[in-house]
């Protein structure tokens, strides 16, 4: 009889704590003027990028456009502020202090992981609706909405995993902009290429870059001429990297100061 109202008052502990992990970390994330000026920056500047580079006209282009720009979001946003955050929260010994209290080691890594997610979603849905005010809505708009949307959630997954993952060989917060380089330079290189590669191959081995299916799959929604097995591809090698991702930074996460 008394298991359950235990259980629940459990529950509700960790939710608590959880939620006001999540307002601290907004808080310090408000407070940096750096990070406040990347979130605002980086989507107006891949607008104006947009705006100015004439595509609108050109469907094929504008679809390609749309997603390269969201791949560089979820690369420089999302990618970049998880393995920063986490670094960071390592290097100071936060990790270790926070495992600690009654929070379960999974609600303390995704408490961490909601400020890049939480911007990362913003200036996605930034970017593509100011894509679409400057040049055209996507054809067929509930299913490209459809394959959009499922292409940016499981972005921002992956590209916060891989910012855990890369954050077990990033020995301080200062380095990170070095040992992001690999993932950022061969997402946007893939992403940039992805369009004038015609050999489906080619084109299929560009797309297991991790991040490169998801700003694929954006292209076809807003071109709105998916055809299933393109589909079936990028959705597999982003279910495909999800699950490596998560076994991989599970075994390898790191609460101590890397020394």
């Amino acid at each position: 009889m008394t298991t359950t109202p235990t259980h629940a008052r459990e529950a509700t502990r960790t939710r608590y704590l959880w939620s006001a992990l999540v307002l601290s970390e907004l808080r310090v994330f408000i407070r940096r003027p750096i990070m406040m000026a990347l979130s605002l920056l980086v989507p107006a500047g891949l607008l104006g990028i947009a705006a100015l580079g004439g595509e609108a006209d050109d469907a094929e282009a504008w679809a390609a456009a749309a997603g390269r720009d969201s791949a560089a979001v979820l690369c420089i946003t999302v990618y970049f502020i998880a393995l920063s955050t986490i670094t960071s929260r390592r290097h100071t010994l936060a990790l270790k202090r926070l495992r600690t209290t009654a929070l379960p080691d999974i609600a303390i890594v995704t408490g961490l992981l909601v400020p890049p997610a939480a911007v990362g979603a913003f200036q996605l849905a930034v970017v593509q609706g100011g894509m679409m005010w400057i040049g055209s809505t996507p054809d067929a708009l509930f299913f490209s909405a459809l394959l959009i949307v499922t292409a940016n959630v499981t972005g921002i997954v992956l590209a916060a995993l891989a910012g855990v993952l890369t954050s077990t060989v990033t020995t301080n917060p200062e380095k990170a902009q070095w040992t992001m380089l690999p993932l950022f330079v061969g997402a946007m290189g893939a992403a940039a290429l992805l369009p004038i590669i015609s050999d489906p191959m080619a084109n299929l081995g560009l797309r297991t870059v991790p991040l490169v299916a998801n700003a694929d799959m954006i292209s076809a929604g807003w071109a709105g001429d998916a055809g299933l097995m393109r589909i079936g591809a990028d959705l597999g090698i982003m279910v495909a990297w999800l699950l490596v991702l998560m076994v991989v930074s599970v075994r390898t996460f790191r609460w101590e100061r890397r020394r």
